[in-house]
């Protein structure tokens, strides 16, 4: 017997294990690609909405990107959208993006917090359905 012939024969005694399914890991990104498209394609319906954009604070970075990031002005617990346009009285509007079971952390819950104070809109949507929502009463808001 060859000794390719004897690999094979082993290989077809192996348990074949199933293959594990990707779980997907980043949820909330899917759904804020969404509000980016809808947006992308809604842009002659609202003025200025072409100017929404991320703070990509939810990428994940290695070690050495994180801190050239830090260093140059990334800040802990910006909210993942930015619609910085005047309107009915607010600054402009930011977007926290979750998955159906995310929580908000410390530094999030913070910065909404100031950024309300200091007369901005905020929200916290857990569907890209729930940010749409949230953009378009911004939009028809007439305080």
């Amino acid at each position: 017997m060859s000794l390719d012939s004897l690999i094979k024969k082993a290989l077809a005694k192996q348990e074949l294990k199933p293959s594990r399914t990707k779980r997907n890991a980043q949820p909330e990104a899917i759904e804020q690609a969404k509000v980016v498209a809808w947006a992308r394609a809604n842009e002659n319906n609202y003025p200025y909405l072409w100017m929404l954009h991320n703070s990509l604070n939810g990428v994940k970075l290695s070690k050495t990107q994180a801190g050239k990031a830090k260093a140059s002005g990334m800040l802990s617990g910006v909210p993942d959208l930015f619609l910085p346009l005047p309107k009915n009285g607010h600054h402009g509007l930011y977007i926290e993006m979750k998955s159906e079971k995310g929580r908000l952390t410390e530094n999030q819950q913070w910065f909404l917090s100031n950024a309300e104070s200091l007369g901005y809109k905020t929200a916290v949507c857990y569907s890209a359905k729930e940010a749409i929502d949230a953009i378009e009463a911004y939009y028809s808001d007439k305080r």
